[in-house]
């Protein structure tokens, strides 16, 4: 018998799929670094793009805006997300493909789920940070199924 806890893992687990999108507090152990040094985090929408055999998933960080004290470099690797296209967006947004991060599948919960991106976008967003990050390497790829 599973307990209860063991049940809502397993049950998430096997509903993760790449292009799905959560929104949820992330920290510096995601590689997200709060606003403000008193808090431990920051509320974030990311997009799945795939899971290792370990239980992690490698994702991608929606951000209202680019930041522009980022070199041009990666300033052009901020893919721009509709809101016209995407009910969870309150504005027009951008999807940071110049890095894969990590998160324990254990951390994401049903309820964070806003939604889900169309095809082609998950495609435009998975083609640029495959063929154009400088610091995703070949094995991340690889282990996130993402080549």
């Amino acid at each position: 018998m599973l307990s209860e806890e063991a049940k809502k893992a397993l049950e998430v687990s096997s509903s993760i799929k790449a292009g799905q999108v959560y929104r949820m507090r992330l920290t510096e152990e995601e590689g997200v670094k709060p606003k403000h040094k008193e808090n431990d985090g920051r509320d974030k929408f990311f997009i799945v793009l795939g899971r290792d055999k370990a239980g992690t998933i490698g994702f991608v960080l929606i951000n209202s805006s680019i930041n522009k004290n980022l070199p041009q470099q990666i300033r052009d690797l901020h893919s721009p997300i509709l809101a016209s296209k995407y009910r969870f967006l309150k504005y027009d947004s951008f999807v940071d493909c110049h890095e894969l991060k990590e998160i324990k599948e254990a951390k994401i919960r049903p309820e964070n789920i806003v939604g889900e991106l169309e095809t082609e976008d998950l495609d435009i967003i998975k083609k640029t940070l495959v063929e154009d990050s400088p610091v995703v390497t070949t094995k991340q790829l690889k282990r996130f199924g993402l080549r």
